[in-house]
């Protein structure tokens, strides 16, 4: 994946009061001290609909276009993006690497463990894409479970520790480093689905030559548990200023007319807003 410093427009000036604020950290330079003057850098994962390479090759995606328009409110621009494997996006951010991720990242508790979440800027089901006709009548995590299935997803996301929770054997749980790889596995025949939030099946399907793959019907619910998964952006712990300052930012824009329209442009619906709050979400 190439590195393009050139995927976001300039940011626009505003907020004076939220510049104010960033500038008022004081002790070692944190993000607060320097977004101002230096911008900020942003890793993403290629995964639709948060941040994806478009035909252009420029990267196009909700956590893209929500994070623009939020530090545009800011007065702070994009530095660099850089793509980055899943794997490798908390402990670059840890390391310094780049200031933020951008990636649909989803909200634990083990996450907020290492790093500073934004508030979340969606809500969205779990759902499974099979093979055409769906032959093993696959329609949740619990169907894998009981038929000895197999499961594609990809490595380290909230989809294989559910299956692993559930109790999915992990023989039976098959991860890749991304979302084509773990789709041609299940082509192959080598998975029998792949594990997956509804709005990222939903561009999957959409993008197919040809008609080989069907999503089941999204659930809230694996095991009992929910499967209602909030994303936000991700920051260092060290950061929270800013990330307090990003919040005010972005707290009139989720819910709306701008922000429905970035969700609905990349395939995310009316119903895929948060519902929950970053200190729920961390059990804080």
């Amino acid at each position: 994946m190439k590195k393009d410093r050139n995927l976001f427009a300039a940011a626009k000036t505003g907020l004076a009061g939220l510049t104010m604020l960033l500038a008022t950290t004081a002790g070692a330079q944190t993000l607060s001290d320097s977004a101002a003057t230096d911008g900020v850098r942003v890793a993403y994962f290629n995964y639709a609909p948060f941040a994806y390479v478009a035909d252009n090759g420029n990267v196009i995606g909700t956590d893209v276009e929500i994070l623009e328009t939020v530090l545009g409110k800011m007065g702070v621009k994009v530095a660099d993006a850089v793509a980055t494997d899943w794997g490798a996006l908390i402990p670059g951010l840890k390391a310094g690497r780049y200031d933020v991720v951008a990636a649909g990242m989803f909200v634990t508790p083990a996450r907020c463990a290492e790093v500073a979440f934004s508030e979340p800027t969606f809500g969205i089901r779990a759902t499974l894409v099979v093979p055409a006709g769906n032959p093993k009548g696959i329609s949740r995590y619990e169907d894998i479970l009981d038929q000895g299935a197999t499961l594609a997803a990809v490595s380290g996301t909230a989809q294989v520790a559910a299956a692993l929770d559930l109790g999915i054997s992990r023989d039976n749980v098959q991860e890749y480093p991304d979302a084509p790889t773990a789709l041609a596995a299940v082509r192959a025949g080598r998975a029998d689905a792949f594990g997956v939030d509804a709005p990222s099946a939903r561009q999957i399907i959409e993008n197919q030559p040809s008609a080989d793959f069907e999503m089941v019907e999204p659930f809230a619910e694996i095991g009992g548990k929910s499967a209602v998964d909030h994303g936000a952006f991700a920051f260092r712990q060290e950061d929270q200023a800013f990330v307090e300052a990003f919040n005010v930012a972005m707290r009139d824009f989720i819910g709306g007319s701008d922000y429905v329209a970035i969700n609905e442009a990349h395939g995310m619906t009316a119903d895929e807003a948060p519902v929950l709050s970053v200190a729920e979400l961390c059990g804080s």
